[in-house]
Parts: C-alpha cells; structure tokens; sequence
C-alpha cells in the first residue's frame, strides 16, 4: 500500500482489456506467420496494431472517466483491510515463530479428532471452527502489540509530562493572549498523555489475552489425545471467544482515535492562531486625530 503518484499510462496499458488485445494481435501475427500467407501481412498486423496501440495510450490516460475509475480503485484498494498473509509479512521474526507454533498444533488437534469416533465429529468440527476463528484473532493481535510497543517506543511519557509541568509554570505570569495560546498547547498535551496511558492499558490487555489464547490451545491439544470433557472445551471456546471479541473492540476503539489525529487539531482555528498585529498596523484612533485638527484650527485663525 504505497503512495505513490499514478501513472496513468501505465494504467491504461496494464487495463485487462488492452492485454487482451495485445495477446490476441500477438496470436494472429504469429498465425499469420506460420501459415502460407504474403510476408507483408504479417508486417501490416504488427504495424496496426503498434499503430491503435500508440493512439489507445495517448488517449485513454488523459481521459477523466478513466482517471476517476482508476482513482477509484487504487482508494478501494488502500480501505481494503490486510489479509492474514501480509499480516504475517509485517510481523517479527519472534512473533511469526509464536503464531506459527499455534499453527502447528492446530494441526495437530485436526489429526487427533479425525482418528475419533464417527458421532463426535460433528462437535469436534465445530471446535476447529473455533480454534480458526482464534487464530485469525490472535494473528491480529500479535500485529496489533507490535503497533502500539513501536508507538511506545517513540512517544516518551516522562518527557510530555516534564513538558506539561514546565508548560503550567511558565504560564502563570504570561499575558492573557499568550496564556490561551499555552492554555491550548497544554490541552493537546494532556490529549497526547491520555493516548499513551491508553495504549498502554490496551497493550496490556492484548499481552494477557494473547497469554490466554496459547494455555487454551495448548490445553484443547492436550485433550484431544483422549477427548476428555469436550462439553469443557466447547465452553472455554466460547468463552475465549466473547472475550477475544471485546478485546478486538477495545482495540477498535483506539484505532479510531489514531485514525483521527484532527481531533487534536479541532481547537486550533485560524482565527485562533492569527498572529498578534504590530502597533504601526493598528487603527489611529479619534484621540489622536482629534488635537491635530484642533491646532490646524487655530493656526489658520
């Protein structure tokens, strides 16, 4: 998902249709070629085709329909949400190996149901929807941790709260211009500092429910050697799974404000911020006029 500006033309080229095209100009000369027909027909069906080629890709791209069309898709293609496969890819390499290693042992849950009785697999195929499910969910949480443990690592909390100290201090004597402007400074910081105890809560919640997913897979492939208690497993399943959900609402939840860093700028209007006028731009006042026509006044009588 990069951001790169659009080539037009290479849109244009790389449309389906416009391949096709080229395959099908491509497979007639070559037909052409093998068969008994005159050389210069051959010649002629590549001349065409460079030819409505050249006038297809000096047309199409500067067209605004299709401009809209691509514009469009490369948006959908950028709201689209990441699929496991490149969650995976952005993982560590720690954290890869710990998803891996569930992985494995779903596996080896799958093949120690299917050597259980024919009656149970109708129970013992819902368990696996579920560990599934719990994977998927752990897959993006693991990538979820690694965001906010990055976010941390950039955002230090002592040095905004020293800054929010320094900040109240200095303001006490200022002006009354310059203290609401400190007075919004110190709004946003407080915002910036609210985020972090956030995440920080967040990113704990997300570590214990991680921890919880691995016992409760761990215990799932324990039992499924001699399918021991399965009403249990079904239980701990749904459980896990309520809580897994709320845990990814949470998330959601900070996620959105991340996704909105305006919020922070909501206060900061333009009118707010104009710049304070020098004297010499300041209006003269009547005051001032008033004594210069008074004395011209009395130089004339």
């Amino acid at each position: 998902m990069n951001d790169r500006p659009i080539n037009y033309t290479r849109e244009a080229f790389l449309h389906p249709w416009n391949l096709t095209f080229l395959i099908a100009a491509l497979i007639t000369a070559l037909g052409i070629s093998f068969t008994d027909n005159p050389p210069w027909l051959f010649d002629a069906v590549l001349l065409f085709t460079a030819a409505l080629e050249l006038l297809y890709l000096g047309i199409m791209p500067r067209q605004e329909r299709f401009r809209r069309a691509v514009r469009a898709r490369r948006a959908a293609e950028h709201a689209r949400p990441p699929s496991q496969k490149e969650l995976f890819q952005w993982l560590s390499r720690s954290s890869q190996r710990r998803y891996v290693r569930l992985r494995n042992l779903e596996k080896q849950i799958r093949a120690n149901y299917q050597k259980l009785s024919y009656a149970s697999q109708g129970l013992l195929e819902s368990h696996l929807q579920k560990i599934d499910e719990l994977l998927r969910s752990y897959l993006n949480l693991l990538y979820q941790k690694e965001r906010y443990e990055f976010y941390l690592t950039q955002t230090s909390e002592d040095e905004l709260v020293e800054a929010l100290q320094a900040l109240q201090e200095d303001m006490a004597d200022d002006t009354p211009r310059v203290r609401a402007i400190k007075e919004r400074r110190r709004r946003i910081l407080e915002q910036r500092l609210g985020r972090i105890k956030k995440v920080r809560e967040n990113l704990e919640i997300i570590e214990a429910q991680l921890d919880t997913i691995d016992d409760v897979i761990r215990y799932i492939h324990e039992q499924s050697l001699t399918l021991r208690n399965p009403e249990e497993i079904t239980f701990q399943l749904d459980t896990l799974l309520s809580e897994v959900e709320e845990t990814e609402a949470a998330v959601a939840e900070i996620e959105d404000v991340f996704a909105s860093p305006s919020a922070l700028l909501g206060e900061l209007s333009t009118t707010e911020l104009e710049p304070p006028r020098m004297e010499s731009e300041l209006p003269e006042s009547s005051e001032k006029t008033e004594p210069e026509a008074i004395r011209r006044q009395r130089q004339r009588s």
